[in-house]
This record gives structure tokens, sequence and C-alpha cells, in this order.
């Protein structure tokens, strides 16, 4: 390639919105049982399928995954959950703050995730009737007595859902605004998109 040529073409880029903008479009839908990467994980999302907690009433969506952090010290489950976002296509069904267990040890949830250890997980969210597009929740619904004690009732749309859609986006080891150690968040470029049918129970 000449030397023109690549001008060119770093001139192209320049005129998109530099490098990041373009890493903003390096993802693919991927096929369940597929693999996704980012800087911290190894991801292969296999299937889907809702429950309902027979003593709570709480409905949630679990998903079964191939999960192992690249990362060289054990990483919180909270770090990973906002990098793995669950939709449904619908303003009144959303999932809540993710949870794992693994397949091994189904009756506990996992609180981090070990380095370089290729796990069997289920992944779990508990389902609400918020528009999964809308802000953050005021603290006084957050901590409103009804809804601690009684889960949403999303039986309805649940029946209406045959599939979710799961985007898993890239990550970064960075200080947060106010406490400034240093953790994974999940950042705005998309590296995989995953359609998972909902299996039937």
């Amino acid at each position: 390639m000449s030397v023109l040529a690549v001008a060119l073409a770093l001139t192209g880029l320049w005129a998109a919105g530099g490098f990041e903008a373009s890493k903003s479009t390096d993802f693919r839908d991927v096929e369940p049982g597929g693999l996704v990467r980012n800087s911290l994980l190894e991801l292969k999302l296999h299937e889907a399928a809702f429950s309902q907690d027979p003593n709570t009433g709480a409905h949630t969506l679990q998903v079964r995954a191939d999960i192992k952090s690249r990362f060289n010290e054990p990483v919180p489950v909270s770090n990973i959950s906002g990098m793995i976002d669950p939709r449904f296509g619908r303003k009144d069904l959303s999932a809540s703050a993710m949870r794992m267990s693994l397949t091994r040890q189904p009756d506990r949830s996992v609180f981090e995730l070990q380095p370089e250890v290729p796990e069997e997980a289920v992944l779990t969210w508990q389902l609400t009737d918020d528009d999964p597009d809308a802000g953050p929740k005021k603290a006084e619904e957050i901590f409103d007595e009804e809804d601690l004690l009684e889960p949403d009732d999303v039986s309805e749309q649940v029946a209406a859902v045959d599939r979710v859609k799961v985007t898993v986006t890239g990550a970064e080891y960075d200080a947060g605004f106010t406490d400034q150690t240093k953790r994974w968040w999940g950042d705005t470029n998309t590296r995989g998109i995953v359609y998972l049918p909902i299996d039937e129970e």
C-alpha cells in the first residue's frame, strides 16, 4: 500500500471520529455458544430460561454460560454485571443486577470470579416491570416498603417473550469518579450480541 493510500485511510478514520470511534463498531452477532471476548472476560452464552421463585413469586431470567476471567486477580461479580445486558424488546420488562452461581455448586451464589479458571455458570437476573432505558431510580423509589416486600408481577410480559437479546460490552480497568480505587467497568463498546431463545420450563 502506498504512503498516500495510508494517509487517506487515516484521514478518513480521523473524520469518522478517530480510533476510539472505530472500536465502537467492532462487534458482531454471535450464535448461542459462540465466544465473546473483552479485556476481562471470555464468555459463551448457551441457553436462557425464565424461572419463578416458589416462595417469593419473583420472576427471573437464567442464562447458562461458560465464563473465564482473563485478569490476574479475583474480580467481584458486581464488576461484571454491567458488561452483560439482557433486553427483551419491551418497555415494561427489565433485568435487575446480575448474580452468579456455578453449576458445580448450584445452591451457592458466587461473589468473585477467580483468575484464569474456566467455569460453567448460571447468570441470574430478577425481572421487574421497569423500563430498561429509564434513568436510575430515586432513593425513595428504591427503598419503597411495598417494593421491598412484593416483587413485580411480570407474568404477562414473560408469557409474551420468546427470546432475549444479550449485549456484551467491552471492559476497562480504571478508577471511579469519587473512589480512586481501580476496578473493572463496562464501557460503551459492544463486543458481541447474542440472541437466545427462551426455553420452556
